[in-house]
């Protein structure tokens, strides 16, 4: 066995041994690759984090991949709102909308079967050991996470990731039609 058999080896032990296989595989040379599973979301945590249980009973906190939300348990912060006035106003008004997106959120999510797929050019954990990833309903053409931009409940979140340019594309449409919570710049 040569070493690059073995390292692909040992990462292949440790994933299993996390349980985290196959939301990330080992690609030939032993690092972690895009993968994807289905599961059931458990429970919606806010506009962009859910609660999802794989087939084999794990559990993963999942941070929608390159989408951003308003707070709900925090004050919201109009700065990362590119447009957004800082002022009493404004906060309210991402206020009610990471309320809103909370609710789209559970409507389109909460106990459904989706597909989590991680992104070979994003990093695999976030801020909390959340699992970073797309997740699109069953059937659907295009992730939830893409509908968040393109409905105006989400900003994009500048990170490397391979739809990078779609979302920013999909903010800025949502942002020239004052769509959602972008409303909230006028």
């Amino acid at each position: 066995m040569n070493a690059t058999t073995r390292r692909a080896l040992a990462v292949a032990v440790l994933l299993a041994l996390s349980g985290c296989t196959g939301a990330i595989s080992p690609g030939a040379d032993g690092t972690p690759t895009a993968g994807e599973r289905t599961a059931t979301v458990v429970d919606v945590v806010d506009g962009d984090t859910v609660d999802v249980r794989f087939a084999d009973g794990t559990e993963e906190r999942v941070r929608l991949l390159g989408v951003d939300t308003p707070e709900v348990y925090a004050d919201p912060s109009p700065g990362e709102f590119e447009g957004v006035p800082d002022t009493e106003s404004g906060r309210t008004c991402l206020r009610e909308w990471g309320e809103r997106a909370s609710e789209f959120a559970t409507d389109r999510l909460a106990g459904e079967s989706v597909v989590v797929e991680t992104d070979a050019e994003a990093d695999r954990r976030g801020g909390y050991d959340r699992l970073l990833a797309y997740v699109t309903v069953d059937g659907r053409d295009r992730s939830f996470n893409r509908a968040l931009l393109d409905d105006g409940y989400a900003r994009l979140y500048d990170t490397a990731f391979t739809e990078r340019d779609a979302f920013a594309a999909a903010e800025r449409r949502a942002r020239q039609n004052e769509t959602g919570l972008w409303a909230c710049a006028t």
